[in-house]
């Protein structure tokens, strides 16, 4: 057993906690995001349907669909948490699947300030929840949430403590 824990962005950072999963490799898939403040403040979520497609690309299009609602809302420093490392080092690496490089470059000409950061599944289980709501959803419909929605019973916290089983 290990002990795994959450921060929160920095001073006038977003963090975007963003997770992808299919039923399936490859099966129907969904996305799910939740962006917050240093504050504790929550933004806003969403979750989303893709179809069918792997779990690399649902984790893909996590992220590209976080970051366009990011320059939607006009934010500028972002930090995704996902906890894919294979998408963090092809995103930090400039290896960006071909089906989204143009969106990605959109993007990061918006951004003034892109980080990323691993998380563990256990300190990110917000943004899974919100994912396991998208399975439903059609191919393409993402519903989004102005703050916690009510089935988000609580959030991940810097003062707990969580535990990973190695």
């Amino acid at each position: 057993m290990k002990g795994v824990f959450f921060r929160l962005p920095q001073l006038n950072q977003t963090l975007i906690c963003c997770d992808g999963a299919a039923k399936g490799n490859p099966g129907a898939a969904c996305i799910g995001f939740i962006a917050r403040q240093s504050d504790e403040i929550c933004l806003g979520d969403g979750s989303g349907g893709l179809g069918v497609t792997t779990n690399y690309i649902a984790e893909v299009m996590a992220l590209i669909t976080t970051g366009e609602c990011a320059v939607g809302k006009h934010l500028t420093d972002v930090c995704f948490s996902l906890d894919s490392k294979t998408v963090i080092l092809a995103f930090t690496r400039g290896k960006v699947p071909w089906i989204v490089k143009n969106r990605w470059r959109k993007m990061k000409k918006t951004l003034r300030s892109i980080t990323f950061r691993h998380s563990y599944r256990e300190v990110n289980f917000s943004a899974d929840q919100l994912a396991k709501k998208g399975i439903t959803l059609g191919k393409g419909v993402v519903i989004l949430y102005e703050g916690r929605p009510n089935f988000l019973r609580i959030m991940e916290q810097e003062d707990a403590h969580y535990f990973r089983f190695t």
